[in-house]
């Protein structure tokens, strides 16, 4: 039986009434219309469905009417909402029968293309997302000019009464001072149990704050995506449902760790070899491939972080995480490091990317950054010695530091676009680049609370 005839058959056993289908702009924000069960038929899985004018959602383009095809290996139940199931869509050019080229999911499968055609039959994505969670957010919009304050409250609060909120690191503490452990379980257990998508760990995270953070399990590159999107739905909508406020801002709390999100990359040539492991290397095991990997991270990642910190404020978190632009097996304040926690584990070998944040389109940033290591293993680019430890520099080898602001990035990408060539279409390309401007000149027009402090009676 096909992926397709097990939707159909669930549908028509479990009485469910609508089908939410799920598709993400460029900007990885999710977007969806609920579809009634009579509007469906197997024919949607192979033409595509007209629910919707997607113009509103990607603008005005020239290449035809869109429409939705859903992907029947997204099916899942929705636990908040017993009689709906979600299906993740890609979008189509109707009358041509093409993909949409300014869907971020074909970005991803694009990619996917492209390591077939290099000899990678898979790219395997494990993904570290961390979030806070308040008891309230409220923001105070009324009159933008008098300046815009947003009050955040946390059980877990340094600023809070409770006499449980004066832990100097949030870093993997136990209850009661996780105060927030049943509810991280919750989205955990509704990940597995309702989406099928596994989390292997689950902790409180490094910020004393409500911080959370999850380790998903490793995926390929399109539906790892997939999980961190699913992770984000299911995460803000259990917190509304007891009137919380989950985030995943980069830097929400000043003074405290700003929100991380690792994609860690492994390459298989066939289902029992991985490139980046060469079991006679004494190095722990890394191959070369594994190192030229590394070195098109190194290479390209000023570019590379127009599309994994794409917000202002993933700025504000680079400049307090001070993560070194080199690698390192055993230095994990490393822009790259390359775990070694087992010998003899193929499985085991990766290469993680510390510099991304979960305000990233994880569509466009796993692919990215599969583009920018692929560049790094066709152009045999040495990423020079590994950083042996904390705040060793003698080994590094001379790089341009990461951007310091959006504006920085958009430049580093017009200047080094040649790793994404006939990766991203010209026209998500050209929307991509005007989206970050724009976010750029908003950011520059704003009024911070602590401009406002700092510098009010200059």
């Amino acid at each position: 039986m096909s992926a397709i005839d097990d939707v159909m058959k669930y549908i028509a056993t479990n009485e469910i009434r609508w089908l939410d289908l799920q598709f993400f702009d460029i900007k990885g924000v999710m977007h969806r219309i609920s579809v009634s069960n009579r509007k469906i038929d197997e024919n949607m899985f192979g033409d595509g469905i007209s629910v919707a004018d997607l113009n509103n959602v990607f603008g005005p383009n020239t290449q035809g009417e869109l429409v939705l095809l859903p992907d029947p290996n997204t099916i899942a139940r929705l636990p908040w909402e017993p009689a709906t199931v979600r299906l993740i869509c890609d979008v189509l050019v109707a009358i041509k029968h093409e993909r949409f080229l300014k869907d971020p999911r074909y970005v991803a499968e694009r990619m996917e293309t492209n390591l077939s055609a290099a000899g990678i039959k898979d790219a395997i994505v494990g993904s570290s997302v961390e979030c806070y969670m308040f008891d309230t957010a409220t923001a105070d919009k009324s009159n933008r000019p008098r300046g815009v304050g947003l009050m955040m409250d946390s059980r877990e609060a340094v600023w809070g009464p409770s006499p449980l909120s004066n832990v100097k690191s949030g870093a993997y503490v136990a209850t009661p001072y996780d105060g927030l452990y049943a509810a991280r379980t919750q989205i955990c257990e509704t990940m597995e149990d309702s989406f099928g998508m596994l989390v292997d760990s689950h902790c409180h995270g490094r910020s004393p704050t409500a911080q959370q953070s999850f380790e998903l399990g490793p995926r390929t590159l399109k539906s790892a995506a997939d999980s961190v999107n699913t992770l984000k739905f299911i995460t803000k909508n259990l917190a509304a449902a007891v009137s919380a406020q989950a985030t995943f801002m980069p830097y929400p709390i000043e003074g405290e760790k700003g929100n991380a999100y690792e994609i860690s990359t492994s390459f298989w040539k066939t289902s029992d070899t991985n490139v980046f492991y060469d079991s006679k290397e004494k190095d722990g095991q890394f191959s070369q491939t594994g190192r030229y990997f590394v070195g098109g991270l190194l290479e390209h990642a000023a570019a590379l972080s127009l599309f994994t910190a794409p917000t202002p404020n993933s700025y504000h978190r680079l400049a307090i995480e001070e993560m070194s632009m080199g690698w390192s097996m055993s230095d994990k304040n490393t822009l790259v490091f390359v775990p070694y926690t087992q010998k003899n584990t193929k499985e085991a070998t990766r290469v993680v990317y510390k510099g991304a944040d979960p305000s990233a389109n994880p569509y466009l940033a796993n692919a990215l950054v599969c583009a920018a290591g692929l560049d790094g293993i066709k152009q045999k680019i040495e990423p020079g010695d590994p950083v042996e430890k904390e705040g060793d520099k003698k080994n590094k080898r001379v790089r341009k530091d990461l951007p310091s602001s959006l504006y920085e990035a958009i430049s580093a990408l017009e200047s080094d676009t040649k790793f994404i060539k006939g990766l991203l279409p010209a026209e998500l390309l050209g929307d991509y680049l005007d989206l970050k401007l724009k976010q750029h000149k908003e950011a520059m027009k704003g009024v911070s609370g602590l401009e406002l402090q700092k510098y009010f009676n200059v």
